[in-house]
């Protein structure tokens, strides 16, 4: 295999652990409706499957209608935002995996469903010190993942070949979006995976279970 010249990641449940402050908004959302707060696991898993799943949980609201559970996501969204940047961090390992790519010139960024609004400061936040090349959020490209289009964005901002280039996620539709992207696709399986979905099932080139794992691909 051609050394891999582009590196894309997804950013919650890859690059960041953001799960601790999406645990934070849930419990004081519960707490308006006086709920008990939530199990930590339940919330972790249900991070890269966006924040409809999240107030779904949140408030136990499997069955109700879509504007009854978007009204509550936005809800959810507006307590995340003041405090998004409390508790997360890198996962360990991505310091290592950054900084080696930048060491070595290696293009590198990031695609995103988060929206603009929160991924953009977080990044500046979080990542500074590495001078994150891109920031593909679905603001930018009118989609949301597994659609390819923030992936496809990316190879032509970056003048990356897509068969030399790798995209890094946590979830299954990270993987589906980089094979429709026709990229090299990883799992990040130290990243939020479902409660009882099984990462071998979803066909990634590599499957990464620590971080720093992804440093054996960099050339």
């Amino acid at each position: 295999m051609k050394n891999i010249e582009l590196f894309a990641f997804d950013l919650d449940g890859t690059l960041l652990d953001t799960a601790p402050d999406f645990l934070y908004a849930v419990n004081i959302l519960r707490k308006r409706y006086t709920l008990d707060e939530a199990c930590y696991d339940q919330v972790r898993s249900r991070v890269s499957q966006g924040a409809m799943s999240l107030a779904t949980y949140a408030l136990n609201l499997e069955g109700e209608s879509v504007e009854k559970i978007e009204f509550h996501r936005q809800e959810l969204l507006d307590i995340y935002e003041t405090c998004c940047l409390e508790n997360t961090e890198l996962f360990e390992g991505i310091e290592d995996v950054l900084n080696e790519l930048n060491i070595k010139k290696i293009k590198w960024g990031i695609i995103t469903n988060k929206p603009r609004r929160f991924a953009e400061g977080i990044v500046q936040n979080k990542l500074e010190k590495f001078k994150t090349p891109f920031l593909i959020c679905p603001d930018d490209v009118g989609q949301r993942k597994p659609e390819p289009d923030g992936l496809v964005h990316a190879l032509k901002i970056s003048n990356s070949i897509p068969t030399d280039s790798i995209y890094i996620g946590d979830h299954k539709i990270d993987i589906t979006a980089g094979e429709r992207a026709n990229m090299i696709t990883g799992a990040a399986a130290y990243g939020y995976i479902p409660i009882g979905d099984d990462i071998e099932n979803w066909n990634s080139d590599y499957i990464f279970n620590e971080a720093n794992e992804i440093i054996t691909l960099i050339k």
